[in-house]
């Protein structure tokens, strides 16, 4: 389907209206079914509707989820998500103060046809703002400074440079996956991504949304489908939820691990560890010896 980042939004949002105290499975297969609605509407009015130019600022990218769709995987510098790399940037602040002086500056001002960036997603720690997440963003931005660059051009009226259709979020190897169900996730990103958000193994999410297998008797099909999952050797246990909390975003191409360096809280010791291992003060950001 490779629907935009707000298509999906608008999708899940009826979806979330209409279905609200549905169980996952069934939100799943009406989330599925407003998409296809919704992709097909924009189609129609698409094909009726004058080419418009979007607002300035919009580099040429090509997702990884929009390869798959044209049947097509480049290895150009416009190619995938993950393989795409932007030059070496550096950060605009060294240090928490610097970060929040630079926060403070930042505009306000938001293109008409602006799409989140899917690092967003990731740290929306960053649209909440408030001095309780500020040693969270700070690490975020510090350890992304390309990031850091592309959110200030974004909150200055421009487009983000960096995918905004969720290709990078993809957490499953879709190349363990058979070949229909790989071709089918690739061409439907969302509906991956929705699977993997509530805490289903996607293969046996689509096996079971299409009515290929059955839990068994007398067992809570969503609670079954958040602690199993499909192998070539049949249905085996696991818990999805600390498999995907664990698991790195490797994107839909599946060469996307280390795309985000996150930093981790230490309930143990009170500390932030980052990406590198080097362990940082809650409290002031900077490096414990």
């Amino acid at each position: 389907m490779g629907v935009s980042s707000s298509l999906a939004a608008r999708a899940a949002e009826r979806t979330a209206k209409s279905y609200s105290n549905a169980d996952p499975l069934t939100f799943l297969k009406e989330l599925r079914t407003t998409l296809a609605e919704l992709s097909a509407e924009a189609s129609r009015a698409g094909n009726n509707t004058p080419t418009s130019t979007a607002s300035t600022g919009k580099t040429a990218y090509t997702s990884t989820a929009a390869l798959y769709s044209n049947g097509t995987q480049s290895t150009s510098t416009a190619g995938t998500a993950s393989t795409t790399k932007p030059a070496t940037t550096a950060a605009p602040f060294s240090n928490l103060e610097e970060f929040k002086q630079w926060e403070k500056g930042l505009g306000d001002t938001f293109a008409a046809d602006y799409e989140p960036p899917d690092y967003i997603r990731v740290a929306s720690m960053v649209l909440n703002g408030g001095n309780d997440t500020v040693v969270g963003r700070y690490m975020f931005f510090k350890n992304h400074p390309e990031f850091a660059a592309d959110y200030a051009s974004i909150r200055n009226g421009q487009l983000s440079k960096f995918p905004t259709d969720g290709s990078t979020l993809v957490k499953s190897d879709l190349s363990k996956m058979s070949t229909e169900t790989a071709a089918y996730y690739k061409k439907n990103p969302d509906e991956l991504l929705a699977a993997e958000g509530f805490n289903m193994d996607p293969t046996l999410a689509k096996m079971r949304m299409n009515g290929e297998i059955a839990a068994p008797y007398g067992v809570n099909i969503s609670e079954w489908l958040m602690d199993n999952k499909w192998t070539k050797d049949g249905t085996v246990a696991q818990n999805n939820r600390v498999a995907y909390a664990n698991a790195d975003y490797i994107g839909l191409d599946g060469k996307g691990a280390g795309t985000y360096k996150l930093s981790k809280f230490d309930a143990a010791t009170g500390n932030i560890i980052n990406y590198d291992g080097r362990v940082y003060d809650p409290l002031t950001g900077e490096v414990k010896a």
